[in-house]
């Protein structure tokens, strides 16, 4: 291809996505009944979520996607639909409501007692209880057998190391009874052999330091089954011939892009210490958030 610069630099786009690792992945997914996703904010839980979840339920498995946004009033589930695919939108309220009515089993009694706004923002604002009432109804889900596997698509870092945490804190407040057995329930889904927790990044400094500390101090909170360190939005790789021949505007954008290369590999080196299985997505040319899925599932489904 030619044009007003002169014979291309740009000859060919190579995939950076090798078939093997995301062969592995999905096979890995095919084993699993519950899988967490976390990360720093703005990295892409979301799409490699729901682009997990396509990829196992177009081999056929029943998926649940459980999405949970503190303090966003929007639905954030139902990415992408496809027939064996069930969204879950999780809300503290809606999820304390169906605990307590299975615990009091009268409707008129909760209507009474817990329907009113002095406790509603009292269960929104007190620490650790929106995410252990959320972390009970995946359990619920989880515990029904209603899917093949159930994805969590969490919230960021900060929020997913107190929902993992804040269970611990309420076995310490309440030592026996109903809440404590049903709170030792979902430290065993944690500790679960067939649940993974999986974190997301982005080729970068911070995301990836993020992600180490988020994967320390969860190791020291539950037994995890860690899975996969998902690093998003790659720079593609480009075969580049003869820059010294292309216009100096030319060679000081390739210069920019070997340097982004080198920074991105230094990132991507240091996620690897981990010690998590690493897989790498590149960024796609895509302008929907569904083109995206799709087109990630498809390269996990080795099209």
């Amino acid at each position: 291809m030619t044009g007003r610069y002169g014979s291309t630099a740009l000859t060919k786009f190579t995939s950076n996505i090798p078939t093997e690792p995301l062969k592995h992945y999905l096979e890995d997914c095919r084993k699993r009944r519950i899988i967490f996703f976390t990360g720093k904010g703005g990295v892409g839980k979301t799409t490699i979520a729901w682009t997990t979840a396509l990829a196992c339920a177009q081999q056929g498995l029943r998926v649940k996607v459980a999405s949970w946004r503190p303090y966003e009033e929007g639905d954030s589930s139902g990415a992408i639909s496809h027939q064996n695919i069930s969204p879950i939108h999780l809300t503290t309220l809606s999820a304390f409501r169906e605990y307590t009515l299975k615990v009091v089993r009268f409707e008129k009694i909760y209507d009474t007692i817990f329907d009113n706004p002095v406790l509603r923002t009292f269960i929104l604002a007190t620490p650790g209880l929106s995410e252990t009432v959320i972390a009970g109804k995946i359990w619920d889900v989880w515990n029904n057998n209603e899917a093949d596997l159930l994805i969590v698509d969490l919230p960021s870092s900060g929020h997913a190391k107190s929902f993992f945490q804040s269970p611990l804190g309420v076995l310490k407040v309440f030592r026996m009874g109903v809440v404590h057995r049903n709170t030792e329930k979902i430290c065993e889904m944690f500790a679960d052999p067939q649940t993974r927790l999986d974190l997301v990044a982005i080729p970068e400094e911070l995301p990836i330091t993020e992600a180490a500390e988020l994967r320390r101090d969860l190791a020291d909170t539950h037994p995890f089954s860690f899975g996969f360190l998902h690093v998003n939005r790659v720079t593609p790789h480009f075969n580049i011939t003869n820059p010294s021949s292309e216009p100096q505007l030319v060679q000081e954008t390739i210069q920019r892009y070997h340097q982004r290369q080198e920074s991105e590999q230094k990132s991507i080196e240091d996620g690897q210490k981990l010690g998590m299985d690493l897989l790498r997505w590149e960024r796609l040319a895509t302008s929907q958030q569904s083109e995206t899925i799709h087109a990630l599932a498809a390269k996990i489904g080795g099209e």
